[in-house]
């Protein structure tokens, strides 16, 4: 009797693991489509406009990834993080070095919504709405990007999005 016992749950064990895995995958893509579309809409901005497209930046990605995980898990929406670091020393800790760097310098876009005000359009529409968001954008003087975004509950909203865009420029 408790070896069918422990055969069943064994095998719900395995269920569970495969559809846990399965869910994260299907998040994790959904999360990378939203970044990319965002990344579209950015360089295609840039594009109308004749600026260079930026260049994606694994370090800054990770910043960008980790503030939006930040934001959503701790109920708060802001550009510094709730220990009081910048963007800037996000990116720093990221890997977005300055050292060997003549200059450096870094911004940041946030933003958040839920069902269609949270697509990557609605929130980038948003931006360029914005003088001063649609000015970190459009910036001539950027070069890098990384994008991170989470979907979650904020604020006791389910199903809402969140946005980070950190752009930099570092010159050798």
């Amino acid at each position: 009797m408790h070896k069918p016992i422990a055969a069943l749950c064994a095998a719900l064990i395995i269920v569970l693991a495969v559809a846990a895995l399965v869910a994260g995958s299907a998040a994790a893509s959904q999360r990378t489509d939203n970044e990319a579309a965002m990344l579209q809409l950015i360089d295609h901005a840039r594009a109308e406009r004749g600026l260079a497209p930026l260049h994606v930046r694994a370090t800054l990605s990770r910043a960008a990834l980790a503030h939006s995980r930040d934001m959503m898990r701790r109920h708060f929406f802001s550009h510094l993080s709730q220990n009081g670091a910048s963007c800037a020393a996000r990116a720093r800790r990221a890997g977005y070095a300055t050292s060997g760097c003549r200059s450096w310098a870094i911004s940041e876009v946030i933003g958040w919504g839920m069902s269609c005000v949270g697509t990557p359009q609605a929130v980038f529409r948003a931006w360029m709405r914005s003088a001063q968001h649609r000015s970190v954008i459009l910036g001539r003087r950027w070069r890098d990007v990384g994008v991170g975004c989470v979907r979650g509950t904020f604020n006791g909203a389910s199903g809402s999005w969140m946005y980070t865009v950190d752009v930099g420029r570092r010159g050798k």
